[in-house]
């Protein structure tokens, strides 16, 4: 069945389709494919913004605060050698614990673990012959940490805030070594301290640990005098996915790493030592002894420990030695140098001290927003397509006039024509009719048929 319907209609298609071609014809081919073109890159650069806002592009911005206040690092000190050798000696045990033979004659039912290690560390009063901030014992909080490898070391926190950068503002300490320690000595460093600046909220551990490495590391032999100079860098991040951090305040790296390798050291040992804080019994045999140390051994410094975020917001201390002189001092009652002799050669001092209250800060921010957005869209629009805000509403008005109002008008009327005559067109009803009075003769004609 055909049915023939309002010309006008037709006329339009046809206009429609001849338009159409003649954008491929002659110079207007040209036009046609640069414009193509233009859109093309257009659609690219769109997407391109619509990307960043998916996922937000970080830049690191540095800059330099000049603070009123400042605060001091942490300093630990680890002392060289670890252990004394003489306790070691009254136990059976002839080198550093490390090496698992010296174990072999250990009697483990005569001395707990424990009162073992209290006996062949050093405590407080054997490490420090004096230490101070600001001038001011008080001034400092003194806290102790137990390692395998270091023994017993000992960490100086401020208390306070500090209100200007000078040598008389900053940490003095005098350390002192045993004239015995330095003549037994095994170990491949000379006599003295290995000295640890780092940040407050990070206590010292000997386990290496992933993400680390905000701290800074010096060594003071027996009978040196060092002055340090200290700078300060703030790292704020950002936290990531694959890179997360975190801003609680009770929470260190350090911490969580070192007891994850406490944790693996023990599931693998099945026993625990006196530098460890676990529920494990402590070893009680050479076997299960030289189990636990190689399997610290092995890990403490080479684990897959990557479950313990940063800080998002964390400091770097950085020290640098400007004067260091050995074995001798200044006599100013007699304007020069003496060597040092008797106590004094076996004591160091260490100075350490801010020369400048500013920080340099290093954070991360989001780089893209909506405004950014905005404005590369307008570019790109703008330089490809030479748009404005006026002339695409006028664009998207004729888009709706020659394609868009014409499509759906022609479902429309073909959905009427199907619900009027009851039964599905055949493929030859092919023009759209507007026409009332053409709708109407279409009707009379349904009828008397």
């Amino acid at each position: 069945m055909t049915i023939i319907i309002d010309e006008e209609a037709e006329k339009e298609l046809r206009s429609f389709k001849e338009k159409c071609v003649r954008c491929l014809e002659g110079p207007n081919l040209m036009k046609t494919l640069v414009v193509t073109g233009c859109i093309a890159i257009a659609v690219q650069q769109i997407s391109v913004c619509v990307n960043k806002l998916i996922d937000i592009p970080i830049t690191t911005y540095t800059h330099f605060d000049f603070n009123k206040t400042i605060v001091y690092p942490s300093v630990t000190f680890c002392r060289e050698p670890p252990y004394k050798y003489d306790k070691l000696m009254e136990h059976g045990l002839y080198a550093h614990p490390r090496y698992t033979s010296t174990w072999v004659n250990f009697n483990f039912s005569n001395i707990s673990l424990d009162q073992l290690w209290e006996e062949i560390t050093y405590n407080e009063k054997e490490f420090f012959v004096q230490y101070g901030l600001e001038g001011l014992t008080e001034n400092v909080e003194i806290s102790s940490t137990l390692g395998f490898i270091t023994g017993r070391c000992f960490t100086l926190s401020p208390k306070i805030l500090i209100g200007h950068s000078s040598k008389a503002s900053g940490y003095s300490i005098t350390l002192q070594q045993r004239a015995l320690d330095i003549s037994t000595s095994t170990s491949i460093y000379p006599p003295g301290y290995h000295v640890f600046v780092h940040y407050i909220r990070e206590p010292f551990t000997e386990v290496d640990v992933y993400n680390g490495g905000l701290v800074d590391f010096l060594y003071i032999n027996t009978g040196e005098t060092i002055n340090v100079k200290l700078t300060v860098d703030e790292y704020v991040k950002i936290p990531k996915e694959d890179d997360p951090c975190t801003y609680l305040s009770d929470y260190s790296a350090n911490e969580c790493t070192t007891r994850y390798v406490w944790d693996l050291v023990g599931i693998e040992a099945g026993c625990s030592g006196p530098w460890m804080r676990s529920n494990l019994p402590r070893c009680d045999n050479y076997t299960s002894m030289r189990n636990l140390i190689t399997a610290y051994m092995n890990t403490y410094n080479n684990h897959a420990c990557n479950k313990c975020p940063r800080f998002c917001r964390s400091y770097l201390y950085n020290a640098f030695v400007s004067d260091r002189q050995s074995f001798y001092v200044w006599d100013a009652s007699r304007n020069r140098w003496l060597f040092k002799t008797g106590e004094n050669a076996l004591q160091s001092q260490l100075y350490i001290h801010f020369n400048s209250m500013m920080v340099s800060v290093y954070e991360e921010r989001y780089n893209y927003d909506w405004n950014l957005f905005v404005a590369d869209l307008g570019g790109s629009i703008g330089f490809l397509l030479g748009l404005s805000v006026i002339s695409l509403i006028s664009i998207l008005s004729n888009v709706w006039f020659e394609f868009i109002k014409p499509c759906v008008t022609k479902k429309k009327i073909r959905k009427d024509i199907l619900s009027v005559t009851g039964s599905t067109l055949t493929t030859d009803v092919a023009v759209i009719c507007k026409d009332q009075n053409l709708d109407k003769e279409f009707l009379n004609w349904h009828s008397k048929k």
